[in-house]
């Protein structure tokens, strides 16, 4: 059973629409600690705004992180932020790093109280292929020590795969740990390693592009209920939010690896993109956007990845809602 008296995020937040920003540009990255601009930044928080979207994920409390929040409040926008610290790799070799990002998080959380609703430990730290690891151990002792300098709700953003093990294994103690669970659900990645049937190549041709369309959606919910049963059995009674999930309007490098010629092709472009985040936000929102899931049935909240394209990610690009020059895409004609 939980050993910590969960704090619930008011009803109020995860009614807004959520999305994913980093907002990196063509020539900047956050590895050689090129930054976009107060101003760019400025720009980029009014077009999330002006779109509807209420609440955005950062995923550290660095130099970008900082700014973001630093500008939400100087010019009284109303905007919501969960913030991340980015930690990396057990405390044993990188103690002085992770203690900096937990501090930073912990600060930032503590100065902006009105805007930071929840704070996220960790990036994809427990699943198998994460190149971040962190032991379970230390990623436990991090969410109790961030827990116990600020009020704000505490996550994990992390694949749905760690969420769902079974209740005996270390990582679900990690469950016991946090608030509310921001799980990631990747139709579109997981197609490469035949996770679900993305070929559909029992549809006549004619159907097929919608039949795909369908058999991610279902991916996607499946993901969550795998996610929902491990908590439910673990006896973790908190509610899961989809933390990140998305679409690319461009086939990467990654993907055009793929066994299939076609794979990327097939998959990948706007047509597909503006379907699955018809889907995935009709889901959550429901119809019309009017009524939001509660975390058990289906999610309490939604953040899309991601925002805008980046062209510093390279093989991991082309997932915006806007492109890197800040025009809209199709999809948010939807």
């Amino acid at each position: 059973m939980p050993n910590i008296e969960v704090r619930p995020l008011p009803p109020e937040i995860w009614n807004r629409t959520a999305v994913a920003y980093s907002g990196y540009r063509a020539g900047q990255n956050p590895s050689s600690d090129s930054h976009p601009s107060r101003e760019e930044i400025l720009e980029d928080l009014r077009l999330m705004r002006d779109e509807g979207f209420g609440l955005i994920r950062l995923f550290s409390a660095g130099v970008q992180g900082r700014r973001v929040l630093e500008l939400i409040a100087e010019h009284n926008l109303d905007l919501k932020v969960q913030l991340g610290a980015y930690v990396r790799g057990s405390d044993a070799d990188n103690h002085a790093y992770n203690q900096r990002e937990l501090d930073k998080v912990i600060g930032l959380a503590t100065q902006h109280a009105n805007t930071v609703v929840g704070v996220s430990i960790g990036n994809e730290i427990l699943v198998s292929w994460s190149f971040v690891a962190v032991p379970p151990e230390d990623a436990i002792r991090y969410i109790r020590y961030a827990r116990s300098q600020i009020p704000q709700p505490v996550t994990v953003n992390d694949n749905w795969e760690p969420y769902a093990v079974a209740p005996d294994q270390p990582k679900a103690a990690v469950w016991a740990e946090i608030d509310y669970a921001c799980i990631h659900t990747y139709a579109y990645w997981d197609a490469a390693w035949n996770t679900w049937d993305s070929r559909q190549e029992g549809v006549e041709e004619s159907a097929r592009a919608g039949a795909i369309m369908d058999a991610a959606f279902v991916y996607a919910k499946q993901n969550f209920a795998a996610a929902r049963r491990a908590l439910d059995d673990g006896g973790r009674a908190i509610p899961i939010v989809i933390g990140e999930t998305g679409w690319q309007t461009k086939p990467t490098a990654h993907q055009e690896n793929a066994p299939a010629p076609d794979f990327a092709e097939r998959l990948a472009g706007h047509e597909n993109q503006a379907r699955y985040y018809r889907d995935m936000v009709e889901w959550t929102y429901g119809p019309g956007r009017s009524a939001r899931g509660d975390g058990f049935e289906r999610p309490a909240g939604l953040f899309y990845f991601s925002a805008f394209d980046e062209p510093w990610k390279q093989a991991d690009d082309n997932w915006g809602l806007w492109d890197a020059d800040r025009n809209r895409k199709p999809v948010l004609d939807v």
